[in-house]
């Protein structure tokens, strides 16, 4: 009877656990690890189409917690429709890939980490689904802060509406 109650229980605890990706975040989230801690912007966190001469653009973005302003934002332009692709920095074939994370402490953005061109770990944005009521996808890549120490982010993920 034990085995049985322990078999069960181990279904249970392995299935019935979700790990999060893009087909299972609400709507109005962004998720990412920053050097390895788990962040979700998911405060007013939303998709907008910048104006842009020649071209098109999506920019999204997101606050940490309300009446912060730690926030995270990224943006792609490019002279064709934005649709379901990948969007890598330094690659000639791809449009402008724009990365900022914003820290506050006390003030308002006292850090502010940028993309700035990694050879080694660049900036990827994937779009996986765009409609005209929402995008989702992935992200991933390095940015840079004015002291010139770097933040790595992983397992990037966003669902946000226009």
């Amino acid at each position: 009877m034990k085995i049985i109650v322990i078999a069960f229980f181990s279904v249970f605890l392995f299935c019935g656990c979700k790990k999060d990706s893009i087909d299972n975040i609400p709507i109005g989230t962004i998720k990412v690890d920053i050097d390895g801690t788990a962040y979700t912007f998911s405060v007013q966190a939303k998709a907008t189409r910048p104006q842009v001469t020649g071209g098109y653009g999506v920019q999204i973005q997101g606050n940490y917690r309300t009446g912060s302003t730690t926030n995270l934002s990224f943006t792609v332009v490019r002279p064709t429709t934005i649709t379901s692709g990948s969007y890598t920095e330094n690659t000639a074939s791809n449009p402008l890939v724009i990365m900022k994370h914003c820290t506050e402490v006390i003030v308002p953005c006292v850090y502010q980490a940028n993309n700035y061109r990694s050879s080694t770990n660049p900036v990827n944005i994937t779009i996986t689904e765009i409609t005209s009521s929402y995008v989702k996808g992935t992200f991933n890549g390095a940015l840079q802060l004015g002291s010139g120490s770097t933040e790595t982010l992983t397992n990037g993920m966003f669902y946000v509406s226009f």
